[in-house]
Formats: structure tokens, C-alpha cells, sequence
């Protein structure tokens, strides 16, 4: 059976041997390649094109050969679907930012939400302490008192006492955390984090933009 090695744009996989189940001839010399992800049973498609100019299979001998495709004079030139990027809330400090990002690299690996709930929670504890640093306990009583300070609004302080991964800490937890709690905290920290950060950017940035005021 052909395969051609492609990140699976599906399980995330990386270096997937993704199975040729179905050629077909697209424009000119180029050929459309069904694949079949043999982890996941996901379908992806790729548009290949000759990559060398002599001692390429044809595109219709595909299904009868075995092996990488690649190592058959072809070439990727489109693949289909692209995996997922993150999705980070713009304008934060750096440090939560680069935290952040870890647990959306996470996020979307099955079998990664226990690593990907600890990022998450730590890129909130570190957002805590920068609009706070006063503030200490674990996650839901330091929301709890910035509502109170109104840094954020009453509506989060509810939620977060709805999302158990806030009240202890993940990393001592013998049990991971299911898909459904894991998207649960990925919503709640983009909320928080947008509120403390990016919103007042935006705003700051607003004012700034903003022609001066006309003269009386």
C-alpha cells in the first residue's frame, strides 16, 4: 500500500504514514490523493505534482505500488484539511502568552489533557498575579476576590466555581481530566484572560488613536 508521511491534520499525529486510498487526475500533470489516517480513520486529501523532472510514476499506477509516495518523485503541493491552529487572546504579557500557547499546542492531542489542563491553569495564575500579586489561594478564591475588587465581572466569579480544574491543583491529581472539563477551562481561561488583558489593550489603544478633542 502507497502512503504518504503528513501530519495528521486530525489526531495531530506527526510523521503519520497516512494510507493512499484513492487517486484521481487533477490539472495538468498533478493528481489528488485520498488518504486514510490508520490511527484515527480520518480523512485527509493532498494534491501532489512531480517533483523531479525524470523517473515518476504515474499518478494511475499509485494504488498498485507500495511504499512512500514521496520517494517516487512526487511532491506536496496542497493538503486538506490544515490542522488547527491556537487560538490566543491577543496582547498579553509575554510570559502568559508563552504559556498559553503550550496548553493550545495540548489541547487538541488526545491523551494530552492532563498537560494541556496544567498550562492552561498556569497561564491563569500567572495573569492572576500580574493584575494582583496580593491575591493568593487557589484559582477559584483569587477570581473570587478580583470579582470582588471588580477587576472581574460577577458572571466569571459563577463560572469558575462551576469548573472543577480550578479549585485544585492538576499536577497532584491522580485522575485526568476528561475532554469535557478540559474545553470547559480552555473557554473559561480565554474569557478571563481576554477581560484582564486584551480588552483594556484595545481600549488603551482606542483612546490613543483617537483625534483630540475640538477646541471650544
Amino acid at each position: 500500500m502507497a502512503v504518504l508521511t503528513h501530519k495528521c491534520p486530525h489526531c495531530l499525529t506527526e510523521h503519520m504514514g497516512l494510507r493512499v486510498v484513492a487517486v484521481e487526475s487533477a490539472k495538468g500533470s498533478r493528481a489528488a490523493v485520498h488518504l486514510n489516517c490508520p490511527k484515527c480513520s480520518n480523512p485527509s486529501c493532498a494534491v501532489i505534482g512531480p517533483s523531479r523532472s525524470q523517473g515518476v510514476l504515474g499518478w494511475n499506477t499509485l494504488m498498485q505500488q507500495h511504499g512512500e509516495i514521496t520517494d517516487m518523485g512526487w511532491g506536496i503541493q496542497k493538503f486538506w484539511p490544515e490542522p488547527p491552529g491556537p487560538i490566543i487572546p491577543e496582547l498579553m504579557p509575554s510570559d502568559v502568552e508563552r504559556i498559553y500557547l503550550q496548553a493550545e499546542r495540548n489541547f487538541s492531542i488526545e491523551g494530552n489533557e492532563e498537560a494541556a489542563g496544567t498550562m492552561y491553569r498556569k497561564a491563569l495564575d500567572i495573569g492572576l498575579k500580574i493584575v494582583d500579586p496580593a491575591v493568593t489561594g487557589v484559582l477559584k478564591t483569587r477570581i473570587a476576590e478580583l470579582v470582588k475588587q471588580n477587576k472581574l465581572t460577577p458572571s466569571l466569579g459563577e463560572w469558575a466555581d462551576q469548573i472543577r480544574l480550578l479549585g485544585n491543583d492538576t499536577a497532584h491529581e491522580i485522575d485526568q481530566p476528561t475532554r469535557e472539563e478540559l474545553v470547559a477551562l480552555r473557554n473559561f481561561s480565554d474569557l478571563v484572560l481576554r477581560y484582564l488583558f486584551t480588552l483594556p489593550e484595545m481600549v488603551k489603544a482606542r483612546k490613543a488613536a483617537a483625534p483630540p478633542p475640538a477646541k471650544p
